[in-house]
């Protein structure tokens, strides 16, 4: 804070309990909310304004920041290789919680109480309380706090136990995945890995297929393979080859690594994809059985650019095609709408940057999750597509071939 300047009252109290709650000095938090109303709402001089808005705002930025998805950044490692899909829509990872903890309170409320799964709020002296005990979260009107959600005539929250303190949490926690075929920069551990979204690097796009350089943070279990991510994850991706020695960039464009055996193990040829689905499947602690993430590469043999109704997509709509090797039945690739629509599946970049549709017998490398159905009798396998990829020269484009001007007659 300034020399001889201070903010009000209750605005200091907030910043001390936002202090308090992430380990730094009062005055280290003044600065950070300093920062944030310029950059939120570019307040030059927060000691000029109006204490009525300055309390508004100091509310807002310690909501906003407070939560398990804001604060403190986490110290972050470098990975290099690039982006090969995304998935669609975001997942709430507190919903199995959320779910458990309301079945119990309607069956049993004062069991989910005792047993420090649900609280129940109510204002009092211009607090908020959980099961009677007073918050340091003040009410603010008719807003919710960022932990309460309302069931019938009641304000609930999901509470958590931490190292012995029963805490509130927020009743959803979303986040959604980018996969990264890459390794730890310096590594040589090529593999796939699921980075884990949240906030704004949720609604970000990210260039696939080309090399980049991402900050993230490793698991700690051995053999996990989620990376996380700080908030600002998509503001420090790089795209650049720059940590590739010269003589390995070429064989780093995506048409030879994502299909180079010899670099890593996600490759799987199309005639083999029925042996390696009970080779690769994933069992869940719980006993779950997930689809295992492959990539693969088939000619387009069908190409449907007519969207089909789908009761299972978001989008109401899925398209398909089909793709074959020498000796190989057809495979069906599925590609969800959002994917459709995002990605620009059936289309791809010439080598001369021009964006031009494809035909059949195109060359193209999916990256999906590899699934067996039945049919007469036998199980047949298919991708659901994250991402495709059409290399550029081994692609057949879809009509407006050659040249169709009036300079082709002049007989130079």
């Amino acid at each position: 804070m300034e020399e001889g300047k201070s903010y009000p009252e209750d605005v200091l109290e907030k910043l001390n309990g936002y202090a308090e709650k992430f380990g730094i000095k009062v005055g280290e938090a003044a600065n950070k909310f300093h920062e944030w109303l310029k950059e939120e709402f570019m307040v030059e001089d927060p000691f000029s304004e109006d204490p009525f808005y300055l309390s508004q705002w100091c509310e807002q930025f310690v909501v906003e920041t407070r939560n398990a998805s804001a604060g403190r950044q986490r110290d972050t490692v470098t990975y290099v290789g690039m982006f090969v899909g995304t998935e669609d829509e975001p997942r709430d990872n507190r919903k199995s919680m959320y779910d458990k903890a309301m079945n119990m309170f309607r069956n049993n409320r004062d069991k989910a109480i005792n047993d420090g799964l649900i609280g129940v709020l109510t204002a009092k002296e211009g607090k908020w309380c959980i099961n009677g005990n007073a918050t340091d979260e003040r009410v603010n009107g008719s807003d919710l706090p960022w932990f309460g959600f309302e069931y019938n005539d009641m304000i609930l929250c999901l509470l958590t136990n931490r190292d012995g303190k029963v805490k509130p949490v927020m009743p959803t926690s979303f986040s959604k995945a980018a996969y990264f075929l890459g390794s730890r920069e310096g590594g040589s551990d090529i593999q796939m890995w699921r980075v884990n979204l949240q906030g704004k690097a949720m609604e970000a796009n990210y260039t696939q297929w080309t090399a980049a350089r991402i900050h993230v943070i490793e698991p700690t279990k051995a053999g996990a393979d989620t990376l996380y991510t700080n908030n600002n994850f998509h503001e420090t991706v790089e795209y650049t080859d720059s940590w590739l020695p010269e003589n390995l960039r070429q064989a780093f464009s995506a048409e030879r690594l994502l299909v180079n055996g010899k670099m890593h193990n996600e490759y799987v040829p199309l005639g083999e994809l029925l042996e390696a689905h009970p080779e690769r499947k994933i069992t869940t602690a719980n006993g779950m059985t997930l689809n295992p993430i492959v990539v693969t590469r088939g000619l387009v043999t069908y190409l449907n650019r007519d969207p089909m109704d789908s009761e299972y997509d978001p989008t109401g709509r899925s398209y398909r095609l089909q793709i074959y090797g020498q000796g190989v039945e057809p495979v069906t690739v599925w590609v969800s709408g959002t994917m459709h629509d995002r990605d620009n599946v059936f289309h791809y970049t010439d080598v001369n940057g021009n964006v031009r549709p494809y035909n059949e017998k195109t060359s193209v490398i999916v990256v999906g999750r590899l699934k067996l159905r039945p049919y007469q009798n036998e199980m047949q396998p298919s991708m659901s597509a994250l991402g495709i990829y059409i290399p550029p020269r081994t692609a057949r484009p879809a009509g407006g071939v050659g040249d169709t001007s009036l300079n082709q007659f002049r007989g130079e």
